[in-house]
């Protein structure tokens, strides 16, 4: 019973702060994308020339930078996670090129994430700059976060949105 309560509480004090501290993150990252000389589909369309399959793509502020950065499946979606070179393209999109660092994914807690990410674009027959750019073209703002997920049981790729009066909103791109 105590263990049931302590549960509960700690659920209902944690939920609240991880949107919170996600919420904290989002307005870091959307104040200063202004300052970004790329767009979410320039870098997905970049690392696609010469890296494989994007599955992910994302702007974030970190260690006191805006970056930008894209998960690719290097063999493209044809190949599953466990036949695939799975990596992060990452790059501080202020510059006037984008010149981003590649790394291979080898922890446990990329290769599951990026494993996930890369059988949900498998379900797709459109590609996540072509998911993104339907998704700009009925939305407002811009889009700094296009991550696939699963919602209510069905595959879909979550496209953030950051508008001029700093207000964020989600739209789901259901994959088929």
């Amino acid at each position: 019973m105590i263990r049931n309560l302590i549960f509960a509480t700690i659920l209902a004090v944690g939920t609240p702060l991880a949107v919170i501290a996600a919420e904290a993150g989002d307005a870091a990252t959307t104040s200063r994308l202004a300052t970004s000389k790329h767009t979410l589909v320039e870098a997905i369309r970049q690392t696609e020339q010469a890296n494989g399959t994007v599955i992910s793509a994302k702007f974030e502020f970190e260690d006191g930078k805006l970056w930008l950065g894209t998960y690719a499946a290097k063999s493209g979606r044809a190949a599953d996670a466990e036949h695939n070179t799975l990596i992060e393209l990452k790059g501080e999109p202020t510059a006037a090129t984008w010149k981003p660092a590649i790394e291979v994914f080898a922890d446990k807690e990329h290769l599951t994430r990026s494993a996930m990410q890369l059988t949900l674009m498998q379900l797709s027959k459109a590609g996540l700059a072509d998911i993104v750019t339907t998704a700009s073209k009925a939305n407002q703002g811009t889009a700094f976060s296009a991550i696939p997920a699963v919602k209510g049981g069905k595959a879909v790729v979550v496209v953030m949105f950051a508008t001029a009066d700093g207000k964020t909103h989600a739209v789901d791109v259901e994959l088929h």
